[in-house]
């Protein structure tokens, strides 16, 4: 007579459902990842831009090729507020995804604690079967030597 948990099949799937959340996760994370490096970047080129608009004011340059830079600066903005936003929701995306793996980690642990509790009741319960064996040879044995 072996150890068989009542709820294997549960605990394989909470197992496999929580492997799932976690590949999410990840990619949620990689996704939040490469967003904020591009929006790093722009803000990196929207700085130099900046600093090139300043230097050409500062040097009396032409008031078209300033006002060039503003429009490249103004565009920058516009898509730095479009990756921020989209920052935003890989962030959240991120946060939700994460709250999922954490309860389905405790929920993964619940059955394995209760997998657990089952298969220490069950060895206690072979050890007092056992216990009943052995009485009953040692009667049997004690009850033949008397016989004899």
């Amino acid at each position: 007579m072996s150890f068989q948990f009542r709820m294997d099949q549960v605990l394989d799937y909470k197992h496999h459902e929580k492997e799932r959340t976690h590949k999410e996760y990840m990619e949620s994370q990689t996704i939040f990842e490469e967003v904020g490096y591009e929006l790093y970047g722009l803000l990196k080129k929207k700085e130099v831009l900046i600093e090139e608009q300043s230097q050409r004011i500062q040097h009396g340059e032409q008031v078209r090729n300033i006002q060039q830079i503003n429009y490249f600066i103004d565009r920058l903005d516009g898509q730095v507020k479009l990756l921020q936003m989209k920052l935003q929701q890989a962030r959240d995306t991120m946060n939700q995804t994460h709250e999922r793996l954490v309860n389905q980690t405790i929920d993964v642990k619940k059955y394995e604690k209760l997998k657990e509790k089952q298969f220490d009741r069950y060895q206690e319960y072979v050890k007092s079967e056992e216990m009943k064996i052995t009485d009953e040879l040692a009667v049997l044995r004690h009850t033949t030597n008397g016989i004899r």
